[in-house]
């Protein structure tokens, strides 16, 4: 189509046209016509505008442009860019803000929030962090008296700060953050007394001992509360039972998904300590996962109460050898299931009929303490149907423990399923196959292989023995060789035994069109 023939279409159909292309597309177009007409119609398409990736020079072209658009309303873009547009940005109508800091400095980051912070439109400001353990000090220019946001939300990094380094915001009604312990959840609400909508990720330390939180003066607090939600990990539960205390008034809907390091709850504690402190709460996830060695499983009954009946079913998963223990309400809405079972119990209760369907899980953790059977995989491929990630891994060991000098290699997978042939898992694309104590035979491997026939992505420990034997078997085993070929990510991570280690030239021969990529680091 000539450009004569394109000035020629009615405006009805130049939206049809527009959904094509994203919003720098536009906002180069808009650049090159010179139809008012058409820059009018490029204009009014223009509201959400993503330049996180675009160079400077870029920047420096188009960036004019940008702001001339009334209709902008949300931006995305890198920290280091604020200063360049801060003059354009300040009289602009732009109510949405993210901003991508991929430092471990947050220096960029806070000349940037100085800039924007005050902005009177803005009514949104996210943060995302790329650069996981950098410096989490951003706190003391995001909590200010002068701050005109309502929705905060900062993800991939844990902020640290304390009570004097933040100040009173009228302003926050939604906050969404990452912070160590439950301790600067107290500071913050007692600085956030208009705050309705509270979503924490929690991490715990081993070294850290946290200060426990008193409620003296309530007026201080986020009495507004009405939606709350926390994840993560935490080792106090009873802090986060003395945060209902404090400020459950309000609250009317609660989610809990977190790994509960050190402790168990039951039912009538959970009813005590955290429900009845919520008079108003209507709706109830539940998602509690422990790892405690020698202890009982928990009694169901103490979920049998009236007060339990009137939210969703309870489930309780078990397995006493794996030292595992998790609690979740249906319908289950995460999209991870930590530490699933070969050998897991099952108690419930609800007031209908139970369903398992685990729809929107995604990543899946195995943990085997004995042999894997076809039981248990056709239990995964008919209540896990969307499953993209697998991850096998080690159960809690402990020393002087009857399954202590258990022959390991023998508890790897049953021969029904070893010889079958009938049992898949299509859904699943990724294997970390990360366990140190099992699962290194080749005859497993070549199951597992066969189990996922999608399998593209791989997580492998980078000196296993396994390696060498798949050298010696890539020449006359087809079917390893053809799945292998397959694998268009393989992920090598720390390293588990030296003399195993295999040469560049060696992994390239058995991943011929993987892109490879080493880490170091803890296994995720």
């Amino acid at each position: 189509m000539s450009t004569t023939q394109l000035f020629s279409l009615p405006n009805e159909l130049f939206p049809y046209i527009f959904q094509y292309l994203s919003s720098s597309q536009l906002v180069e177009l808009l650049a090159d016509i010179q139809s008012r007409r058409l820059q009018a119609l490029i204009h009014s398409f223009i509201t959400n505008l993503d330049i996180s990736k675009k160079s400077d020079q870029w920047l420096q072209y188009y960036l004019p442009r940008i702001f001339s658009n009334s209709n902008l309303n949300a931006l995305r873009l890198q920290d280091r860019h604020i200063p360049s547009f801060y003059s354009d940005f300040s009289s602009s109508n732009i109510q949405s803000i993210q901003v991508i800091s991929s430092d471990w400095t947050t220096d960029l980051l806070k000349q940037g929030l100085n800039y924007i912070r005050q902005h009177h439109y803005l009514k949104q400001l996210s943060i995302v962090f790329t650069c996981l353990h950098g410096k989490g000090d951003v706190a003391n220019d995001l909590f200010r008296r002068d701050s005109q946001f309502q929705h905060l939300i900062v993800t991939g990094r844990f902020l640290y700060f304390d009570l004097k380094e933040i100040e009173q915001c009228n302003q926050l009604k939604s906050l969404s953050i990452e912070l160590e312990g439950m301790h600067r959840v107290f500071m913050l609400i007692q600085n956030l007394p208009n705050l309705q909508e509270l979503k924490v990720k929690l991490r715990t330390e081993e070294r850290l001992v946290q200060p426990k939180f008193t409620c003296e003066d309530n007026s201080r607090l986020a009495n507004k509360l009405q939606s709350v939600s926390f994840t993560g990990a935490s080792k106090y539960f009873d802090h986060i039972e003395q945060f209902f205390t404090c400020v459950g008034m309000a609250i009317e809907y609660l989610c809990i998904s977190i790994d509960l390091i050190y402790y168990i709850i039951d039912g009538k504690r959970f009813q005590q300590n955290v429900l009845m402190k919520m008079p108003r709460l209507s709706s109830l996830d539940l998602l509690i996962h422990s790892t405690l060695t020698y202890c009982d499983p928990i009694d169901i009954q103490t979920f049998r109460s009236s007060y339990w009946q009137q939210f969703n079913s309870i489930i309780y998963w078990y397995d006493i050898r794996a030292h595992q223990h998790t609690i979740f309400t249906l319908p289950y809405k995460s999209d991870r299931f930590k530490h699933f079972s070969n050998n897991f119990l099952s108690s419930w209760t609800s007031n209908e009929p139970v369903s398992l369907c685990f729809e929107r899980v995604r990543s899946l953790s195995f943990i085997t303490t004995t042999a894997l059977k076809c039981e248990t995989i056709d239990f995964m491929a008919k209540h896990f149907p969307n499953l993209k990630t697998l991850e096998l891994t080690d159960p809690v060991h402990l020393p002087g423990s009857e399954d202590e000098n258990v022959d390991r290699q023998a508890l790897i997978m049953q021969e029904d399923l070893l010889f079958d042939r009938t049992l898949q898992l299509p859904s699943i694309t990724k294997l970390c196959f990360v366990s140190q104590l099992q699962h290194d035979d080749y005859d497993v491997f070549r199951r597992f292989l066969h189990l996922l026939p999608n399998l593209t992505h791989l997580r492998m420990y980078i000196g296993r023995s396994l390696f060498s034997r798949l050298l010696l078997h890539e020449n006359v085993d087809d079917f390893v060789g053809n799945a292998l070929v397959r694998i268009g990510c393989l992920e090598m991570v720390r390293f588990y035994d030296e003399k195993n280690v295999l040469s560049n030239e060696e992994i390239r021969n058995l991943f011929p069109h993987a892109e490879i990529h080493f880490d170091y680091d803890e296994v995720r």
